[in-house]
């Protein structure tokens, strides 16, 4: 999936990206994203840093 959103921390536009919700009838869906620069995992919509995501799976290593 590619997108707009680039990293809160660093900006880098380098994201692993995860659908986490169902689609909507307008095509959108919630994601979260993992930065492959910096490792900040964060919410999509509210740009929430996640450390440990049990919805996607995410650990923080």
């Amino acid at each position: 999936m590619i997108c707009g959103c680039h990293c809160i921390i660093c900006k880098s536009q380098v994201l692993d990206s995860k659908q986490i919700g169902e689609t909507e009838d307008d095509g959108y869906f919630d994601m979260h994203h993992t930065c492959k620069k910096c490792k900040t995992h964060f919410n999509h919509l509210d740009g929430q840093i996640i450390s440990n995501c049990k919805i996607c799976g995410y650990v923080n290593e």
